[in-house]
């Protein structure tokens, strides 16, 4: 199995664009916006030089518990090649979201990279 990583697309907001977001009345679309703030700021700290996995995690469960209006399902930082979860970040990896808002289940994801590293 191949993954294949590709630029998720996003609204102006920062949500990524799903059919899902219909389900979504304003108050609700606002609160899905908790699982971007919660990748920005794994990225953030990430960018910042952070690279122990389990801080990043908690940041950014923290950031998504600010949202009353939304449920964590999951918030995980894995190997993009084989899914295993690092203790360091050694190289590129992947921050993956899930939540509900409402009844509606949403999931994002982000890659983490160095600014050193090429894409593949």
């Amino acid at each position: 199995v191949e993954i294949v990583i590709c630029p998720i697309v996003r609204e102006p907001d920062g949500l990524a664009m799903s059919s899902r977001n219909a389900y979504l009345d304003s108050q609700q679309r606002r609160a899905a916006l908790a699982l971007y703030r919660a990748l920005k700021r794994v990225q953030d700290l990430f960018d910042r030089g952070e690279r122990n996995a389990a801080a990043l995690i908690d940041a950014g469960k923290r950031t998504f518990s600010e949202e009353k209006f939304a449920r964590l399902d999951y918030l995980e930082i894995v190997d993009p090649d084989s899914l295993d979860s690092p203790t360091e970040i050694k190289k590129t990896a992947l921050a993956a979201v899930a939540g509900f808002v409402g009844t509606t289940r949403l999931i994002d994801n982000m890659v983490l990279r160095s600014d050193q590293e090429t894409l593949r």
